[in-house]
């Protein structure tokens, strides 16, 4: 070697050439970020049913509906999983049967013409869908258009979720 000159000469790591190193690092990347969104979606579920229930009720506020969400049903929806949230019921209904505990709402996303829209479904007592609510403008347009055997489907669908 001629003075002034530098010459590093580094010996490759067997181990860093290799790509199991950088796979290694990038599936720990991906599966940390995974725990940390299911944290996050664990921890804001109180506050995610708030402004739900919230929500909800302003729509029944505004259509002038006295039916009101009370609060998340614990048995309700039980046997499938992302069918929607279960609620109890307060209003005149549920006063006339008189158990609130009886009568569940089941707010989900309803697929119609291209698009979703927010729906209610009521649950009677005996366990059977009595009625579909649409919760947006958009959703009383679509609903009226869907055919029967689609409603029934999705009555089907939580009725047996009901079990």
């Amino acid at each position: 070697m001629k003075s002034g000159e530098f010459s590093l000469k580094i010996k490759p790591d067997s181990f860093s050439s290799f790509p199991v190193k950088d796979t290694a690092i990038l599936i720990a990347w991906i599966s940390s970020l995974l725990i940390f969104a299911g944290a996050l979606w664990v921890l804001t579920q109180p506050l995610r049913t708030r402004i739900l229930i919230s929500a909800v009720n302003r729509v029944f506020e505004e259509s002038g509906d006295p039916r009101r969400l009370s609060e998340l049903a614990s048995n309700g929806g039980s046997g499938v999983f992302g069918m929607g949230a279960w609620f109890t019921m307060e209003g005149p209904e549920a006063e006339e049967i008189g158990n609130t505990e009886e009568r569940k709402i089941v707010v989900f996303s309803f697929f119609g013409e291209g698009s979703f829209f927010p729906s209610a479904a009521i649950i009677g007592p005996e366990g059977r869908v009595e009625e579909f609510i649409p919760l947006n403008n958009q959703g009383r347009r679509v609903i009226s258009r869907i055919a029967p055997g689609i409603l029934e489907i999705y009555a089907r669908r939580f009725e047996r979720a009901r079990l």
